[in-house]
């Protein structure tokens, strides 16, 4: 599986995370998934835990992104957000993949890196293509 996404998108997300510091950003990913994920759009969304340690999308803002997918016939893809340490999932960002079975894409404002994961049984790295 690979992450199809533009130099573009990857830009702007990592604009927001570096206006976003120290706190992290989030945002979600939409577009179609079939072998490949393919980004077509960015759903900006905004951290509503307010830290640089963690991440929180309001219920408001989850239901808004995907009946926005949905009017424009894509689905969600994917969860963007970043870290202030290694583009790697944290503990809480495991157990939040479990219930939402989509490719996360991070991005470390330590490294300047992005990184795709997919909890699928286990925890598979993405390749990302921009």
């Amino acid at each position: 599986m690979r992450l199809a996404i533009t130099a573009d998108h990857l830009a702007k997300l990592r604009q927001l995370a570096l206006q976003s510091k120290p706190n992290e950003s989030c945002a979600f990913l939409l577009g179609k998934a079939n072998t490949d994920v393919q980004v077509s759009e960015i759903f900006y969304v905004k951290n509503a835990d307010f830290t640089p340690v963690s991440f929180n999308i309001s219920a408001d803002d989850i239901i808004l992104a995907y009946k926005t997918a949905e009017q424009k016939s894509m689905d969600v893809v994917g969860i963007f957000h970043s870290h202030p340490a290694p583009a790697r999932p944290s503990q809480t960002d495991l157990r939040y993949m479990e219930i939402n079975p989509v490719v996360w894409l991070i991005y470390s404002t330590t490294q300047d890196k992005f990184a795709a994961w997919l909890l699928d049984g286990e925890l598979q790295q993405v390749d990302i293509r921009a």
